[in-house]
C-alpha cells in the first residue's frame, strides 16, 4: 500500500532516527572519485579484545548469518569544481560490529580513530510508475531487523586493488537485493553523503531511475535481506507523512528520504522537516 497521506502546513515533529547530512549534490558516475589512503584506525588491546566478545558472540546468534568480509573505511571527503573525492582504507565486517555496531559512543569517547567507519551504501529507487521502492529488513540481519531501509549495503574494495567503482557497488547491490540489472537502470548518481547518529556510520545515498514497475521490483527482492518492500509515492506529502510519522524506519532511510527531497524541492523544504528526523545538516561538508 502506497503511503498518500497528507500533513498540515504546520509539521508535527516525533520522535525519529538521529542523523548528520554531511553533504549534498549531484554527482554522476564521472563526477565521483575513490582515492585510497593509508588507514588511520588505532585500536589498543583492550578495545580489541571487546571487538572479538561482541563477534564471538554475534556467531552464536541463531538464524543470524556473519561473514568478517573486507569493507571501504572513510577517511576523508573533499568537495571541489571536479565533484565529490572520498579517500578510503581498508577494513572489515567484525571490527564494525565491535565499533559503530555495538560501541557507537567510542567515537565520542576516544575519537573516530578506533571505529571502523565503513562507507554504507544506499539508494532513493524509483520506479517506471513513479514509486519509491524500498526494503523491509528482515529478521536475519543483524542490525535494525523488521525496518524499512533502502536497498544497498556496504562499500566492498577491488580485489586487485584498483580503486573502488563507486557507482559499481550500488549497481552490484541492486542485482543482489533487488535483482536489478544495469539495463534495469536509466539514472545512477551520488546525491548525498549521511551519518547514521546511532552508529556514528557514514552512508552514501544514491539516486536511481528504474524502467521497472513497483510491481515487478517487488517481485524480484532477495529474501535473505529483506521481507518484503516498502513503497512510497513520489510525491511530497507521501514523504513528509513517513517523516512526521512513528512508522519503524532506519535512520538512513530519513536521511535518504530528506535528500531526495532536497533535489526536488530544495532548500526550504529540507530545512522545514531536519528537526522532525531530529536530524542536522553541517555547514561545511567534512569528516575526521
Amino acid at each position: 500500500m502506497l503511503a498518500r497521506s497528507r500533513v498540515p502546513s504546520t509539521v508535527k515533529c516525533v520522535s525519529s532516527p538521529s542523523l548528520s547530512i554531511i553533504a549534498l549534490g549531484d554527482w554522476p558516475a564521472e563526477r565521483v572519485f575513490a582515492e585510497t589512503r593509508a588507514s588511520s584506525l588505532r585500536l589498543n588491546p583492550q578495545l580489541d579484545e571487546i571487538i572479538e566478545r561482541v563477534w564471538q558472540e554475534a556467531l552464536t546468534r541463531r538464524g543470524v548469518h556473519l561473514f568478517d568480509g573486507p569493507l571501504c573505511r572513510l577517511e576523508d571527503l573533499r568537495i571541489d569544481q571536479h565533484g565529490l573525492h572520498l579517500g578510503m582504507s581498508p577494513t572489515g565486517y567484525r571490527v564494525f560490529m565491535g565499533t559503530n555496531g555495538h560501541h557507537p559512543h567510542w567515537a565520542d569517547e576516544y575519537g573516530r580513530h578506533v571505529m571502523a567507519n565503513p562507507i554504507g551504501t544506499s539508494v532513493a529507487l524509483r520506479s517506471a510508475d513513479g514509486v519509491l521502492v524500498f526494503g523491509r529488513r528482515s529478521s536475519r540481519v543483524a542490525l535494525y531487523p523488521g525496518h524499512a531501509h533502502p536497498f544497498g549495503g556496504t562499500m566492498e574494495p577491488c580485489n586487485d586493488g584498483k580503486p573502488v567503482d563507486i557507482l559499481g557497488e550500488m549497481r552490484r547491490e541492486l542485482a543482489e537485493e533487488a535483482g536489478i540489472n544495469a539495463k534495469d537502470l536509466t539514472d545512477l548518481r551520488v546525491i548525498a553523503l549521511i551519518e547514521d547518529r546511532h552508529l556514528r556510520q557514514p552512508e552514501l545515498v544514491y539516486a536511481a531511475t528504474s524502467i521497472l514497475s513497483a510491481e515487478e521490483i517487488t517481485g524480484r527482492i532477495a529474501a535473505d535481506e529483506h521481507s518484503g518492500s516498502y513503497l512510497l509515492a513520489d510525491e511530497p506529502t507521501a514523504i513528509e507523512a513517513v517523516l512526521t510519522s512513528s512508522q519503524i524506519i532506519t535512520p538512513v532511510l530519513a536521511g535518504t528520504l530528506l535528500a531526495w527531497g532536497w533535489r526536488r524541492l530544495g532548500d526550504d523544504w529540507l530545512n522545514h522537516h531536519l528537526a522532525c528526523c531530529q536530524a542536522e545538516r553541517q555547514p561545511v561538508a567534512c569528516w575526521g
